[in-house]
């Protein structure tokens, strides 16, 4: 019986969630091919470390806002501004350095503690219509 059945069928008590774990086949897991034929299972982590095989075969790497300290996630698309304060950092600024550095960001830096400007959650079958229901509206 494939996976989504054992699920869909499953009749003991527990969340969506659970019912699918409770049902994932052994065969289920994470890794990923070296070839054809030869599938090597491990989980694929973050970092440009070749830990495991799978990491050195494809390195996975992070972008600017994740290494800034945003989200893995990727999910906010206007961050929420707070201001310079020399200690934020980890590192001794000359005065001609904070300068500079407050030149470059006048409204202040990214605070990724807070959500994103304007960020919701995710709507689930989101329609832009005509029907009002499940509408996604979108603001200029």
């Amino acid at each position: 019986m494939g996976w989504v059945a054992a699920y869909a069928s499953d009749p003991r008590p527990g969340s969506q969630r659970e019912r699918v774990i409770r049902n994932k086949p052994t065969e289920a897991v994470d890794g990923c091919w070296s070839d054809d034929s030869t599938f090597i299972a491990e989980p694929q982590t973050l970092g440009r470390e070749g830990t495991t095989e799978c990491n050195r075969l494809f390195p996975s790497w992070t972008f600017p806002r994740h290494v800034a300290g945003g989200p893995l996630a990727a999910n906010v698309l206007k961050c929420a501004l707070e201001p310079l304060s020399r200690a934020a950092y980890t590192v001794e600024f000359s005065d001609a350095q904070w300068q500079r550095l407050q030149s470059t960001f006048p409204s202040g830096v990214c605070d990724w503690s807070q959500a994103g400007v304007g960020q919701v959650g995710v709507t689930v079958d989101g329609s832009f219509g005509p029907s009002p229901a499940k509408r996604i509206e979108l603001t200029p």
